[in-house]
């Protein structure tokens, strides 16, 4: 399917990514964390209990440590939904009618972490949640707007960014409100609205039917997490407070008829049986993969079709976020190749190398990585669970061996800008023109 007027998911992403860039930088934390997952926001209490939703096809669902609560999540109190017609992004006419929403099987992995909180219930499930969306996925980078420094506005916690993706032509997608504010945000969706929204990509309509998200959301990716995995997140975004953020509508440029096709987790890479680690790495698969995003950001993005990402160059790395520091930072970004092959990827770090670089942002020699990776003490992987990061790592490490040279690799922090006849390296460039070839 081509649809010309929709930029591509790559040059999106690019995008998005840019408005973590300022926030990885900077010491203005507002609340202990400038990167993802924000500051520390206290967490409210759980929702109401009502009714239990499910979602239309649900899967089998992944074993995950006894601490992770295999109740379904209470429904959100029902008002007018906000629909089409509300200020919440990423509405859209869709006929889904001829497409397979159907959720895909996970595969049966342990994606339990080694943070085990020890109170039960809705509370347990919401400390799932707050880990999973602030330490794995990494949502406030794009859900929370920023400062006029550069840091994330916490007093708009997950609240939408009105402007998280603007086109050279004042185009513009916003990131959605995830907060339960009934008029802008999420407080009208009952729970299986929600899960199916991040999952599938499918939201309510406001004429009462569906509505597409675009796919700069991967949710073709979340479509693979765990159905108690999913339950945590839901659990936790009703949890917190709500926040009244207007964040206005996307404009039609973004608009989608249907969501791309979800990724099928048997064309993923499955560690060896002859891998030494192979339990961990199957967790860390589950972490990268299906509810992480490594493997979103290290896979070539294709430009037309249904199909967001090259299936046939996992984990490769080549995606070029450089037009979006030029002039600024100084930097050129393109994302690693994190295959084992020895001489264009990891082949020669070992697991506990990558442990480092997810938790201190830098390299067994200092070296720090460039942003947007949100690595470091500032960045969401620097709370992820030290079990975790060694799960990512071995997966990463159990990873074939592809050759795909990606070029000199981007440290932190950058050397002092080069002078060329009186322009800082990259002034030149158009940072604001973001490619809008077709997409899925």
């Amino acid at each position: 399917m081509t649809r010309a007027t929709i930029p591509s998911p790559r040059s999106l992403l690019l995008a998005a990514f840019l408005s973590i860039t300022v926030a990885a930088c900077s010491d203005d934390s507002g609340g202990g964390k400038t990167d993802a997952g924000g500051g520390k926001t206290d967490v409210a209490s759980g929702p109401e209990a009502g009714t239990p939703d499910t979602v239309s096809a649900d899967r089998a669902p992944v074993p995950v440590d006894t601490w992770v609560a295999d109740a379904p999540v209470a429904d959100a109190p029902v008002a007018d939904a906000p629909g089409a017609d509300s200020p919440v992004a990423d509405g859209g006419a869709a006929d889904l009618a001829t497409k397979d929403t159907s959720i895909i099987d996970a595969p049966a992995v342990d994606t339990g972490s080694d943070t085990r909180p020890i109170d039960g219930g809705q509370g347990t499930l919401v400390a799932r949640g707050k880990y999973l969306v602030e330490n794995v996925i990494a949502c406030s980078d794009c859900h929370t707007p920023k400062t006029s420094s550069g840091a994330p506005d916490m007093t708009k916690y997950l609240a939408g960014n009105a402007s998280f993706v603007k086109l050279p032509n004042g185009d513009v997608l916003p990131s959605r409100n995830l907060t339960p504010d009934k008029a802008t945000g999420l407080g009208s969706f009952t729970a299986a609205q929600i899960k199916r929204m991040f999952m599938d990509g499918v939201v309510p309509a406001g004429d009462g039917g569906t509505a597409a998200l675009n796919s700069v959301m991967p949710y073709y990716v979340f479509h693979n997490m765990a159905s108690a995995d999913a339950d945590a997140i839901v659990a936790y975004l009703q949890s917190i407070p709500a926040v009244v953020n207007d964040v206005g509508k996307r404009s039609a440029s973004f608009d989608v008829p249907d969501p791309s096709d979800y990724l099928d987790p048997a064309t993923i890479p499955t560690p060896a049986d002859t891998y030494p680690q192979k339990d961990s790495a199957l967790r860390g698969r589950y972490l990268a993969t299906e509810i992480g995003l490594c493997i979103e950001c290290h896979t070539p993005h294709l430009q037309g079709g249904s199909k967001p990402l090259d299936t046939s160059k996992f984990f490769q790395g080549g995606e070029d976020f450089s037009s979006f520091f030029a002039g600024t930072l100084n930097i050129h970004p393109v994302s690693a190749n994190l295959t084992s092959d020895p001489t264009t990827g990891l082949g020669n770090w070992t697991a506990a190398q990558i442990v480092t670089v997810l938790h201190q942002g830098v390299d067994d020699q200092g070296v720090g990585l460039c942003p947007p990776m949100p690595v470091g003490p500032n960045g969401a992987y620097g709370g992820i669970t030290d079990q975790d990061a060694l799960d990512i790592a071995n997966y990463i490490k159990s990873l074939p061996p592809a050759v795909h040279d990606n070029g000199p690799a981007c440290v932190w922090p950058p050397a002092p800008p080069a002078m060329d006849g009186g322009g800082v390296d990259g002034a030149g460039k158009d940072a604001s023109a973001i490619d809008s070839t077709t997409s899925g």
